[in-house]
């Protein structure tokens, strides 16, 4: 593949709608600084920093054209129409071969660009190249773990997402962990699965809102409070978490993966972090059913915030899909038989005590307490 290439007339001109993959130009300068020295590429990628208008020019004038003619990396301009109106330089996306059929994606946006779908358009502009000009079977991606924004648009083109290697990647001299992805020529460019970012809901007092980074500190406050300890149960993932990031990071990875809805219990007026609710074990044996989990900081008991946030999350999951609800048909829940504070909220929240198991609720740390199982049905559900 080496030597034959020139550049940049063989450079294809790739296009959906407004979107074009192109050839590198000086003209894309200023925009190439704009985007390396921004927050989120020095964070994320491995631009040199500082970054300043000669790298710019170095990359547009002999990285970029070296691999081409050396074919070990194709790499392409993305031209997109800015807020301002102007068509620009709107980031750069590149494949690097890596032999038998494989190479490696990768991507990134200048900020005024990114948000729109553009990055999710120009990759599969780039893979469906890839795969038709350069015969690949095979395109992977890697990503530190964290970069919560290169995931989604690895998700959203398709790509499978399979599994994290410690250390696997290397940013100005440091090792990162990385998320490891793949997408074969045959696979379709759509997301194989929900990404699950749960719906705004509000009460009187609260209002329930996805996870943000702020909410780290309490978080790990409530994770590491002695009376949530004892009656969270031994869920060795949660156990072993140490962080209020650590709990983000599990919270954010379920709902990448679809499979859990995450809320922050916030104050409605003042978005302070009174806990945190979840619902999970949406596609169980009983796919009409799911079950909630909860905790409240410890500033914050007393004051009937779980029964506000357990009734709104309930009546939003019984909610018909057609009115952006999940239509279940049932929610149940567990709580240790001691937890007088969990079975007076569920009760409050409209739940029925259905029976008790015996010493089947783990507690402590070596403990075990009757289990009280409660639920709560749909009235208006209909197979």
């Amino acid at each position: 593949m080496a030597g034959t290439r020139v550049f940049p007339e063989d450079v294809p001109t790739l296009v959906d709608g407004e979107i074009v993959l192109r050839a590198h130009r000086l003209s894309d300068v200023d925009e190439i600084v704009e985007q390396c020295t921004d927050p989120a590429s020095i964070r994320w990628t491995t631009a040199p920093v500082p970054f300043g208008r000669q790298d710019a020019v170095t990359y547009t004038t002999s990285v970029v054209p070296a691999g081409w003619t050396e074919g070990t990396e194709f790499g392409f301009a993305v031209e997109i129409p800015h807020p301002d109106g102007r068509r620009a330089f709107g980031g750069s996306v590149s494949l690097r071969p890596r032999g038998d059929g494989v190479a490696e994606i990768a991507f990134g946006l200048h900020p005024a660009v990114r948000g729109g779908g553009v990055c999710r358009r120009a990759v599969i502009l780039l893979v469906d190249w890839g795969f038709r000009t350069l015969g690949l079977d095979v395109v992977t991606w890697y990503a530190e773990v964290g970069n919560w924004a290169s995931r989604r648009v690895a998700w959203a083109s398709g790509f499978s997402m399979d599994g994290m290697v410690p250390g696997l990647l290397l940013q100005r001299g440091e090792r990162k962990d990385a998320w490891v992805g793949s997408l074969r020529a045959t696979d379709a460019r759509v997301p194989r699965h929900e990404w699950i970012v749960p719906p705004v809901l509000t009460t009187e007092r609260l209002r329930l809102r996805p996870l943000v980074a702020a909410d780290a500190d309490r978080l790990g406050e409530m994770m590491l409070d002695e009376r949530s300890r004892y009656f969270g149960g031994r869920v060795r993932g949660v156990r072993e978490l140490r962080s209020g990031e650590a709990a983000l990071g599990r919270a954010w990875e379920a709902g990448a993966r679809g499979e859990r809805y995450d809320w922050a219990i916030a104050d409605r007026e003042t978005d302070h972090l009174l806990g945190h609710i979840q619902l999970f074990d949406l596609g169980g044996l009983d796919d009409t059913e799911a079950k909630p989990g909860y905790q409240v900081h410890p500033d914050a008991r007393g004051h009937g915030y779980l029964t506000e946030a357990l009734a709104a999350v309930t009546e939003w999951a019984f909610r018909a899909p057609a009115e952006d609800g999940l239509g279940k048909r049932r929610i149940s829940l567990t709580t240790a038989a001691s937890n007088k504070a969990s079975r007076h909220a569920a009760e409050r929240a409209g739940f029925t005590h259905i029976g008790t198991e015996p010493e089947a609720f783990t507690i402590g740390d070596t403990g075990f307490d009757d289990m009280a199982v409660y639920h709560r049905l749909n009235p208006a559900w209909r197979p």
